[in-house]
């Protein structure tokens, strides 16, 4: 395990012993693959503006992560980032996918802080976003674009909007949208299994296309008045 500051600019880290990083890992380039395990603990920073490709490999986080420029590629079928129960994931670049990838996987177990301006998309071209844990939609519009099943919360604040476009999305026992900002389905086909607090808050609720199955009982709020 390593303590110290770890830059990583470009070029390719790799091999087959697990890796764990307890202090800070500064990320701005460059491939991280293999088949060992790769742990960070501390604070990582992911910025500037090339891709950081995790490429075939498992990361789990137990810190803090931001992102604050460029994407998160998670490239490849082996490619899963679990944001483990302890672990903080602050989004805040502008980039209108910021975390993308072909065939991977995102377990949310911990926090996701969906922290962009305007439009942006998770979930391009991956296998799943499964979310365990709490997802708050702080600015703009969060457009999860692959399926997923979950457990946890999904927390929608004043002015914002989560929008699931894509795939099957299983809101199963546990999960729960709630807040006063807009829920929307563009193209997904949700299986609310549960709760869908937001509905009773007088915030917005839209289908423009895909499939709302509404499978416990639901109450809609009239709007609320200022």
């Amino acid at each position: 395990a390593s303590t110290t500051p770890f830059n990583f600019s470009g070029g390719t880290l790799g091999g087959s012993g697990n890796l764990t990083i307890n202090g800070t890992f500064n990320w701005s380039g460059g491939t991280l693959t293999g088949s060992g395990s790769f742990t960070t603990t501390g604070a990582s920073t992911l910025s500037g503006a090339a891709d950081k490709t995790l490429t075939n490999r498992t990361w789990n986080n137990q810190g803090t992560v931001g992102l604050t420029a460029g994407r998160l590629h998670l490239n490849g079928a082996g490619s899963v980032f679990t944001n483990q129960a302890s672990g903080v994931v602050n989004v805040s670049t502008n980039d209108a996918n910021p975390i993308f990838g072909s065939a991977s996987t995102f377990n949310n177990a911990g926090t996701l802080n969906w922290n962009t301006a305007g439009l942006s998309a998770l979930g391009s071209s991956m296998n799943a976003f499964n979310n365990a844990g709490t997802v708050n939609v702080n600015s703009g519009t969060l457009r999860i674009i692959t399926g997923g099943t979950d457990s946890g919360l999904y927390a929608v604040d004043t002015g914002t909007t989560l929008e699931f476009n894509t795939g099957t999305r299983n809101l199963n026992a546990g999960s729960n949208v709630t807040g006063l900002g807009t829920l929307t389905v563009s193209g997904s086909t949700v299986n609310a299994n549960n709760l869908l607090g937001i509905a009773t808050t007088g915030a917005a609720l839209n289908i423009s296309s895909g499939t709302l199955n509404l499978n416990n009982a639901l109450t809609i709020a009239a709007p609320t008045t200022p």
